[in-house]
């Protein structure tokens, strides 16, 4: 493989380099997951495009993931990667050389894995850029890597995410029968041990859904995925829809454009629907919100105060056996959720 590689660079550097010497003019994001972590990255793209307007955008990111970023307002293209093949040479190859075609003048790695470096130097480009790590968030993080090297733009104040048609018309329909405020949840799963300082008590979920209802009437959306859609079958009640596994990524992205309030834990859906500018109210444990709190004046977050919080583990040492949350999410209550609600007239 090494070989192989080593003969592609060569045969190609030379070339590349006598192509881009001029003005920067495309450009190519990499950032093949997770969902959160690529809206996040688009700030990149916004910060970009609302100062060089004529600039070419491409993004490569995971099939899986690809449906969010269509129709973004400030990316041209996105590139997919097959994860299902992500151990294939021949994919690797073959998408580096796709993209050394595109003859790109600076390339943006935002991870520090194997194969995203290995693409990145596969493009030949003059300017490869990797992630800054400020003391910032992480959306300070995407935006000071792109000023490094395009040092005119400004950091947008909130992020955006484009719509399909054919999904914005599905939801439309599908929502149009239902009362407002449409509040939508996002309540996790029971089994993911690895998100453990990121998964809320089921039972708070029902007694918060109780308690909204009582103050705000309207409609509940339980969302998730379809291997969650039986535990959420918990919190089925009068004018509670369990949606998980019925909508695929763009048709959850559009539904998270009409939407009201948005409450979760740290989710990738979090951050679609602040980039649609909806108020999002995320329940914080062990993930800091100094650091991924959803991005814009819209994004608000909760958290209980445990000093152990924001330790950012997988798996939580004070987590007793036959336990399933975390002490840093179980001190969060509903009446906290409830008065965080109030105060900022969420609804």
């Amino acid at each position: 493989m090494h070989y192989t590689i080593t003969i592609f660079f060569t045969q190609h550097i030379c070339l590349s380099y006598n192509l881009i010497m001029g003005k920067e003019k495309k450009i190519l994001i990499i950032r093949l997951g997770a969902l959160g972590d690529v809206v996040m990255t688009t700030i990149i793209a916004s910060a970009i495009k609302q100062k060089h307007p004529d600039y070419k955008i491409h993004y490569l990111t995971q099939i899986e993931i690809a449906p969010i970023l269509e129709n973004h307002p400030h990316i041209d293209k996105v590139i997919t990667w097959n994860t299902k093949n992500r151990k294939s040479i021949k994919q690797l190859l073959e998408t580096g050389k796709n993209l050394f075609n595109e003859r790109y003048d600076i390339v943006f790695n935002l991870t520090n894995a194997i194969r995203n470096i290995l693409l990145s130097l596969m493009c030949c480009s003059k300017k490869i850029v990797n992630r800054k790590y400020t003391k910032g968030s992480w959306i300070d993080d995407f935006f000071q890597t792109a000023k490094s090297v395009i040092k005119d733009i400004e950091q947008p104040e909130r992020l955006y995410l484009g719509i399909n048609k054919d999904s914005q018309k599905k939801i439309e329909n599908f929502l149009k029968d239902y009362q407002k405020p449409h509040i939508a949840i996002i309540a996790g799963g029971a089994t993911d041990r690895s998100r453990q300082g990121r998964i809320w008590n089921i039972q708070n979920w029902k007694k918060l859904i109780e308690k909204l209802q009582n103050l705000y009437g309207g409609t509940i959306f339980v969302c998730g995925g379809k291997s969650e859609k039986k535990y959420h079958e918990q919190l089925a009640t009068n004018n509670v829809i369990i949606c998980s596994g019925n909508f695929n990524i763009s048709e959850s992205n559009a539904m998270f454009k009409e939407i009201d309030l948005m409450l979760s834990g740290d989710t990738g859906p979090a951050h679609i629907a602040s980039a649609h500018n909806i108020k999002t109210l995320t329940l914080l444990g062990s993930t800091s919100p100094n650091k991924i709190k959803p991005y814009g004046k819209n994004g608000y977050y909760i958290s209980s105060d445990d000093d152990c919080k924001y330790c950012w583990e997988k798996k939580c040492k004070f987590l007793k056996e036959g336990e399933k949350y975390t002490p840093c999410m179980e001190h969060i209550t509903v009446d906290m959720v409830l008065n965080k609600i109030k105060e900022n007239n969420l609804l």
